[in-house]
């Protein structure tokens, strides 16, 4: 199922289920499955009470590395450790170096219950008040688990299969995994691990972002991740609220702003706290805003769970709300401290939702990366499946063609003004279709067709290019073509209003060939309206 000489590790407190969930998980795999404490049990031949009572606690670490070390060596394993085995460096080396760690996690309520009910297996080092026990450890262990998890599940109420089906999905998800990072300027870091938001309060802590963490996602969002996300912070000794918006464009509007800013104020929002953007671009956006704005600014961490989100919206610090007379026009730069990406969040977003992403991708291909370009031809569709394997390696590379012209021109007057190929006349249809019709990625796969073709009808880039372009965009079920009731004039007057116009002028990102584009801003109106009413008969 996954390649071999990968092994599976199951990390966190006793009674969290990792035994009962390691069986099951290797069923499921067909894979071998180890309990460490066996097999330290195995190797001495005594009992692990026998141990702590003959040895002390330092000779039984000194057997479970050792145990360890023999476990690893297993291809295709899943090994269900001992809740202390972080508590050793080597260990956690080990574990990082060669294991997919899976941190399974449960309120204390719930681990005591479990513990008691299981007088089989006696545990010397909770041998006392097992409530007392259990918070003195887990005070001292979950950073450990937290840093070292490539992946985390909260288990309380969840039936083991259930775990084990999350895991499934998981392990189908990234595999062995890969963590990439591309460092930003402007205070800035894009961090991409699978796993990645287990370990969201060690990168605060790392950034001294110690303040209340206000939370803000939105309906969809907010249920599936929020939870587990809010108790590892919590774990870990951050104070953390949560707010969710309706799950809609709409949300970006001065009433949504204002309910966020009362929230804030009336909860004690203070200078050295921190906003969490959990969602895609529209609570990225607004949550930025929010942070920009709050205070006269605070601290906005971009955790993104859209593919738009993951390689543009959350890069560069641009924030903002929309107006009724355009989408964006109200707003600030505030560049988040740290964009951290889990990828394995893209298993619950809809196909819909994970084409409208690649349109992002497939911008920062034509205008700057025509190997990015090749690269995402090859994959074509695969790419709205889940998942599509080279899914991280493209998510970087996109965002790295971004964050690239981010870092040479932060304020959009020159390089920066690249990165809005295709969204000149696809926003102008966002606000002609009352942001209902089109989700973003798609309003923007329609502009970058149309500014092939304007850029085709004025000898600047070849039609073949264009087709290709066109045959990608098709291909991972995105829209080339406006549709036959739309408002041609709400749309063209919309292109009035646009950000980036100039003395006037509407200035048209064009690409040049596959790879390189620029920006022109003389540009006949009249051919503008009759390419817009050729792209219409179209359809």
């Amino acid at each position: 199922m996954q390649p071999s000489g990968q092994s599976i590790a199951l990390i966190g407190p006793s009674g969290a289920g990792k035994s009962t969930v390691g069986v099951g998980l290797a069923q499921a795999l067909g894979w071998r499955f180890i309990d460490l404490d066996q097999l330290i049990i195995e190797r001495a031949e005594k009992s692990i009470s026998d141990i702590f009572s003959q040895e002390g606690e330092a000779g039984f670490r000194e057997r479970e590395t050792a145990a360890l070390v023999q476990a690893l060596q297993t291809d295709q394993a899943v090994i269900a450790c001992g809740g202390g085995i972080v508590l050793r460096e080597i260990n956690r080396q080990l574990l990082r170096e060669q294991a997919w760690c899976v941190y399974l996690t449960s309120a204390i309520s719930t681990l005591v219950k479990r513990l008691t009910a299981d007088q089989a297996n006696p545990r010397p080092l909770l041998a006392s008040d097992i409530n007392e026990q259990l918070v003195i450890q887990l005070a001292e262990r979950l950073p450990l688990y937290s840093t070292l998890a490539n992946w985390t599940i909260q288990t309380d109420g969840l039936a083991p299969q259930i775990v084990v089906e999350q895991l499934i999905r998981a392990w189908g998800l990234v595999g062995k995994p890969q963590v990439s990072e591309v460092f930003s300027s402007f205070n800035s870091r894009y961090y991409v691990k699978s796993g990645a938001l287990a370990a969201l309060p060690n990168e605060l802590a790392n950034l001294g972002l110690t303040g209340t963490c206000w939370l803000i996602s939105d309906s969809h969002v907010g249920p599936m991740y929020a939870p587990t996300l809010i108790q590892a912070l919590e774990n870990s000794g951050f104070s953390c609220q949560r707010y969710d918006i309706p799950a809609q464009e709409a949300s970006k509007s001065w009433q949504q702003a204002g309910e966020l800013y009362t929230w804030l104020l009336e909860n004690g929002v203070q200078r050295g706290d921190t906003v969490l953007a959990l969602g895609g671009g529209v609570v990225g956006d607004l949550a930025g805003f929010i942070a920009a704005s709050i205070l006269r600014g605070i601290a906005v961490v971009q955790l993104p769970t859209t593919i738009l989100a993951m390689i543009d919206s959350s890069i560069g610090g641009k924030t903002g709300i929309n107006h009724p007379r355009g989408k964006n026009l109200i707003g600030a730069f505030h560049p988040p401290r740290l964009v951290l990406i889990d990828d394995a969040v893209l298993s619950s977003l809809p196909r819909r939702e994970r084409a409208a992403g690649w349109a992002e991708a497939v911008k920062h291909g034509v205008i700057a990366d025509a190997q990015l370009f090749a690269d995402l031809e090859q994959a074509g569709a695969s790419l709205n499946d889940v998942p599509a394997k080279i899914t991280s390696d493209l998510l970087v590379r996109s965002a790295a063609v971004k964050i690239g012209v981010v870092n040479r021109d932060e304020r959009e007057t020159g390089e920066r003004m690249l990165l809005n190929y295709g969204h000149t006349l696809g926003q102008a249809v966002e606000a002609a279709t009352q942001y209902k019709r089109y989700v973003h990625g798609e309003a923007v796969a329609i502009g970058m067709t149309f500014a092939a073709n304007l850029a085709v009808q004025l000898g600047m880039w070849s039609s073949a290019e264009a087709e290709r372009q066109r045959a990608l965009l098709q291909a991972l079920e995105l829209p080339t073509a406006l549709p036959r009731d739309l408002d041609i004039e709400a749309t063209l007057a919309a292109l009035n209003l646009d950000k980036k116009r100039a003395k006037g002028s509407v200035r048209w990102v064009l690409p040049t060939r596959i790879g390189h584009a620029q920006v022109e801003s003389h540009v006949d109106p009249e051919l503008v309206r009759k390419l817009v009413h050729e792209l219409v008969e179209q359809t």
